[in-house]
């Protein structure tokens, strides 16, 4: 499929939040403006439903908005664009893809980065992309996460269709698990081959903002508690891991930019992995941060939220995922479960 096909597919997709291939019709459509408030700004357009979204460039005093659909707004200024994402929501999803697409226009030079896969599944994901195995091989044996045909697939098959690199970037869950249960010291059961699937040093400092802000994240037990520092350990494993996946990635393809897609508490305000990737890669490196509204009517952001992006992208708020006490107990105890994952990664057996 030649890009100029994937244009207008993505085009059909972009019609929910608005999106037009009318020229006039987008000329004549209201910019969108801000008007500064007591504690932040006010969009002059509301969010129509979930499939909404309003991507702003807040790197200036006054925030403007960015059109995709005409500009990538500076993005490919970037070698690294982060976009952040609360997971599993819908105009969350599109926008990824139509910048992702809007970043590629006229320079198919961009490599999709993801959270999203997992390293050990790289010669999975490659295959696929090589068009050696089907759809359902790489999102069975690339452990897809089960949203992929939704969420991700566009943007697989765009940098399918451009012959362009998709890098599994994130730690195995195994690994990430096995940390969380007992520590960074496990990974040294890792046996050898394996070692290469997750990073090969990790910045782990016990203070600081990122530090604080995934303690402060944390509902259980003090921030030193063995059960918290180990849980931080295991995020680390994967903020270092995807900063190593890209930083490798940049220099394999220096003429290359990089998307990386993750949640949004990874990259968020400059930390996380894009913390980690400075220490490894002097590249420019711009973060998307998704904001839920509270009122779509007239969404709003803070002063406050835009220190946490050098773009925002107002989103549809979520109804609440638990209400009841009782819902959230049962809540906690089918997301937190603990697995049966063998954390000897095979040491132990004969």
């Amino acid at each position: 499929m030649k890009f100029n096909q994937i244009n207008k597919m993505f085009c059909v997709l972009a019609a929910l939040s608005g999106c037009s291939t009318n020229v006039e019709e987008r000329v004549s459509k209201p910019l969108i403006t801000f008007e500064k408030t007591n504690s932040g700004w006010l969009s002059s357009q509301p969010l129509t439903s979930l499939y909404s979204y309003q991507l702003i460039d807040v790197r200036g005093q006054q925030p403007k908005i960015v059109n995709i659909n005409d500009t990538d707004g500076g993005l490919r200024d970037y070698d690294v664009v982060f976009i952040g994402e609360n997971h599993r929501h819908p105009g969350n999803h599109l926008a990824q893809t139509m910048i992702y697409q809007r970043m590629l226009a006229g320079n198919n030079d961009v490599i999709l980065s993801m959270e999203q896969f997992e390293r050990d599944t790289q010669k999975t994901v490659d295959a696929y992309l090589a068009g050696e195995i089907g759809e359902w091989t790489l999102r069975h044996f690339g452990r897809a996460w089960d949203n992929y045909q939704s969420s991700y697939r566009p943007l697989v098959e765009m940098a399918k269709a451009l012959n362009l690199p998709v890098i599994a970037a994130n730690a195995p869950k195994d690994t990430v698990v096995c940390t969380g249960r007992n520590g960074l010291e496990v990974l040294e059961k890792l046996p050898k081959e394996r070692k290469d699937e997750v990073a090969a040093s990790f910045h782990i400092p016990e203070e600081g903002d990122y530090f604080e802000k995934f303690a402060g994240a944390m509902s259980h037990g003090s921030s030193r508690s063995k059960a918290s520092l180990n849980s931080y350990h295991a995020q680390v494993v994967r903020d270092d891991t995807m900063a190593e996946s890209i930083h490798l990635a940049m220099q394999a393809h220096p003429d290359h930019k990089i998307v990386h897609l993750n949640g949004h508490f990874h990259s968020a305000s400059g930390l996380g992995t894009v913390e980690r990737l400075k220490l490894r890669n002097d590249s420019q490196i711009a973060v998307i941060q998704p904001i839920l509204v509270n009122d779509p009517i007239t969404p709003s952001f803070k002063y406050t939220d835009m220190d946490k992006g050098d773009y925002l992208l107002l989103i549809y708020p979520l109804s609440p995922m638990v209400i009841t006490d009782e819902n959230k107990r049962v809540w906690r105890e089918k997301v937190f479960k603990r697995s049966k994952q063998d954390c000897s990664f095979g040491t132990d057996k004969a």
